[in-house]
């Protein structure tokens, strides 16, 4: 009989699913079905990473489409497939071919979003604003930021308050601020009350608060601290390194609205470029943020930066960017996300100028344009403190003369530097770096000039340097 129950089973799980009245109806189902399958099968945080924005779009007698964004289909494509196969079979699409297809943005819908997040996020927190622009769907995902903005989802879906509160951690640039605004839009979307703000502007808030200021009564403004920061269901606070070792009066404060929100079950995310557990707080705090879960934002390789790049490249309206061209603006843009957000926009421009399509060469123009050389000589101390930064070697260790291969990779690049882009004198350069025969400098420059003309790995590393040099000048 059509419509009538079929038991099923996988590994153990009943399973129980209906004859198809027709492919549409039914395609909700089987979804439905395959998803309990699959988180079974993978665990519910890499579901909930990867697969929550999968969903089926069209059905038929034997196939089954679906839809999620680029680099989610990329992802499942790569390692999950066969086990969404076995999942869809087992809820009965037994024999449908999976076609997984990349989602088309909804510009539109996502404007007006935006819009509406805004104006919510303006009326509810007076001055305090979310950044339209930092949304789930703007940012740009790869394996350095994955398992981060999986916790980032599962907090705006009010599913880590078991780990609350949230702690994002990692170096400048790589998108905690964006994180953050983004929870916060969720949350605002769903009908929450937030607080979004900074670690400094707690604390001016506190002191304003305790003191009386801004002419109105004090006990007015205890009781608007009181109602901003406590009597909301989330708070999100920015920046939390400005509390290290300082400021022990609001940081006690602090503590104590984290203790209340954690009593009444409310969600608390903070955002520092420090692990929050090693920043030299007041001994009350550091007690809650233990109570708490940590994640990082990493450093992309160039296999990230790829990724991202080409997300990036796809937001600005940038087409059919090349693979070689997406790696090498990652290499040389590589530390950070916002160093990537930066040439890409530098690229877009120079594509609009220029018409010319996103080749290699036209990346490497358009960032050499876009960070000129400064007039006049560089001076050699700046040419030091960014290989010591990129190479992430002291430099009195990359002068000491001990003989490793990373301390001459830098002793050689630096000299290579020192000769090409602040023109010093062999000699100068060799006891700069702590020679005593110029002839090594020399050597060191004709070196890297041979090697680059076959590598284009070291073609970039050298120009990422140049580009940093110039920035500091």
């Amino acid at each position: 009989m059509v419509g009538e129950p079929l038991v099923r089973s996988h590994r153990g799980i009943p399973i129980t699913t209906k004859k198809p009245t027709n492919h549409q109806d039914t395609a909700s189902d089987i979804w439905e079905q395959a998803t309990v399958l699959l988180q079974k099968e993978i665990g519910k945080r890499l579901w909930t990473t990867w697969f929550a924005d999968l969903h089926v779009s069209e059905i038929t007698s034997k196939s089954i489409i679906m839809e999620a964004p680029q680099l989610a289909v990329e992802r499942i494509k790569k390692q999950w497939l066969s086990e969404l196969s076995n999942a869809v079979s087992d809820a009965g699409g037994h024999g449908l071919k999976i076609t997984l297809q990349v989602a088309e943005p909804e510009s539109t819908d996502q404007e007006k979003t935006s819009k509406n997040t805004a104006s919510v996020a303006h009326d509810d927190l007076g001055d305090i604003r979310l950044n339209p622009r930092f949304t789930f769907d703007t940012f740009a995902e790869a394996e350095c930021n994955s398992f981060a903005l999986g916790r980032a989802r599962e907090a705006a879906l009010g599913k880590a308050i078991d780990y609350s509160p949230l702690q994002i951690s990692g170096p400048a640039g790589m998108g905690k601020t964006h994180l953050l605004h983004a929870i916060g839009a969720e949350l605002v979307k769903a009908g929450k009350k937030i607080t979004i703000t900074t670690a400094d502007e707690f604390t001016a808030d506190f002191i304003s608060a305790v003191t009386g200021k801004d002419g109105q009564n004090k006990r007015t403004k205890i009781s608007d601290f009181r109602d901003k920061y406590r009597k909301i269901d989330a708070l999100l606070i920015d920046g939390l390194d400005f509390f290290d070792g300082s400021k022990p009066k609001s940081v006690l404060e602090l503590a104590e609205v984290l203790n209340e929100l954690n009593t009444r079950s409310k969600l608390v995310v903070v955002t520092s470029r420090k692990n929050p557990l090693s920043l030299k707080v007041h001994e009350e705090l550091k007690n809650r943020m233990h109570g708490g879960f940590t994640v990082r934002l990493a450093e992309p390789n160039t296999e990230d930066g790829a990724i991202i790049v080409k997300h990036l490249a796809s937001a600005v309206g940038i087409k059919h960017i090349s693979k070689e061209a997406a790696a090498t603006l990652a290499r040389r843009r590589q530390q950070s996300v916002s160093r990537l957000v930066s040439g890409v926009n530098s690229l877009n421009v120079y594509l609009e100028v220029t018409k010319l399509k996103p080749t290699v060469e036209a990346v490497n123009a358009a960032l050499e344009m876009s960070t000129p050389p400064p007039e006049g000589l560089i001076d050699s101390s700046i040419v030091s403190q960014v290989v010591s930064e990129y190479f992430d070697i002291p430099w009195d260790e990359i002068i000491s003369g001990r003989q490793t291969h990373d301390l001459t990779r830098a002793k050689h690049m630096a000299m290579y530097l020192l000769r090409t882009v602040c023109e010093l004198p062999v000699k100068e350069t060799a006891r700069f770096v702590g020679l005593k025969h110029y002839s090594n400098a020399s050597r060191a420059e004709k070196d890297i000039t041979l090697k680059m003309k076959s590598s284009p790995s070291l073609r970039d590393s050298v120009a990422t340097l140049i580009e940093k040099i110039n920035e500091a000048a």
